[in-house]
Formats: structure tokens, C-alpha cells, sequence
């Protein structure tokens, strides 16, 4: 019996993740299923410095490894997703960006129940780009020593993942994992007339 709780211990580490330039930590859990902790009316656990992750998980803080944390720049990730062309390789550090993002969007939409959506990340053309990332990153178990692999994509691979991360992207946004950040408009001719009554009141 003892065993048996053992193994479903849910692990959890802190995940931050970057969405124009405002960062968010969230915690990371897996227990044979990878998703992200939500609280009890669903909503997720985020905070913007660890310190207040700490605060508000409580007693549970003590089970998160802090010290081996995650980071996903999706400011960089959509750059790079634009960025993409037929027939151009990727190099390592796309690949690295690009895979850690899809795994997180992933996770995310699991989290959430969008089953519907990670079905739809895993047709064949999606499968075989997944695959060109994974070893686009080059890792020492798959890739021979002194040799490196940098994908090429093709125009249905592109689109396949554009459409793909952008419907999981927008359906994200409606639950409030990516917020737009309102940027107030500066207004020149406001700003003149109050130049003028400064420097009225000033003389």
C-alpha cells in the first residue's frame, strides 16, 4: 500500500512563462499525466514572483521543487513561429524554444479538458513535425556524437502549425491564461495643452 502512494505522488515545479514581456509562474504538476495546478473553483495558481506562488499555495509550497524550475519566452516562441519558411532550417535553439512551447500548450489545454485540441496536435503532419523538433534539439541520447540535425519544413508543416497553436493560443486566452496587455494611447495634442497651462502657472 505504501508503495502504491508512492508512485502516485504528484510531483510539482515551478513553470514560468513569459507573454509580452510580463512574467507569470505557475506550478507545473505530473503524476503520469502532465497538467497545470488549479485552484478550487478551476482558475490557475499563478503569481508573478515565487515569493507570492509561496503565499498563496500555502502548506503546499513545501512539496514544489523549487530549485528546478522551467521558463517559456512566448514572445520569442511566436517570433519564431512566424519566422519559419519552407525549406529553411531551424537551428538548435528554435527547436529547443519551439518544442518547449507545444509541450506547455499542450499540458495547458489538458489542463483545462480541451481534449479536442490536443487530438488535433497529434495528426500525421503535426506528428512528423513534433518528431523534426524533438531531435532538432539534438540531444545526446538521439543524436551520434559529432553529429547535428537541423530540420527543414515543409508549407503544409508550416501551416499545420500556425493553425494549430493559434486555435489553442485563443482558446487559452478566453481562460485567462494570455492576457492582452492594454497600452494607454498618448494623446500629443492633450499632452501640448497641458505643457501650455504648466507653463502658464509657472511664469
Amino acid at each position: 500500500m505504501g508503495e502504491l502512494l508512492f508512485e502516485n505522488r504528484v510531483e510539482m515545479y515551478p513553470y514560468a512563462y513569459i507573454y509580452q514581456k510580463r512574467k507569470t509562474i505557475l506550478v507545473w504538476q505530473t503524476n503520469g499525466e502532465d497538467t497545470f495546478r488549479l485552484d478550487s473553483e478551476n482558475c490557475l495558481i499563478s503569481a508573478q514572483t515565487v515569493e507570492g506562488l509561496k503565499h498563496i499555495l500555502g502548506k503546499d509550497a513545501d512539496s514544489v521543487e523549487w530549485s528546478e524550475g522551467a521558463e517559456i519566452n512566448f514572445d520569442r516562441f511566436r517570433t519564431a513561429l512566424k519566422n519559419m519558411r519552407r525549406d529553411r532550417a531551424s537551428s538548435e535553439k528554435t527547436c529547443s524554444l519551439l518544442l518547449d512551447g507545444w509541450n506547455f500548450l499542450e499540458d495547458m489545454a489538458r489542463t483545462f479538458g480541451l481534449d479536442k485540441e490536443t487530438e488535433k496536435l497529434r495528426i500525421p503532419t503535426l506528428n512528423k513535425a513534433y518528431d523534426k523538433l524533438l531531435y532538432g534539439n539534438n540531444l545526446p541520447p538521439m543524436t551520434p556524437e559529432g553529429c547535428s540535425y537541423h530540420p527543414l519544413w515543409t508549407s503544409e508543416e508550416i501551416s499545420a502549425l500556425r493553425r494549430s497553436f493559434r486555435n489553442v493560443f485563443n482558446l487559452l486566452m478566453k481562460k485567462g491564461v494570455f492576457k492582452e496587455s492594454l497600452i494607454p494611447i498618448y494623446d500629443i495634442r492633450l499632452q501640448g495643452k497641458l505643457d501650455r497651462v504648466e507653463s502658464h502657472i509657472s511664469m
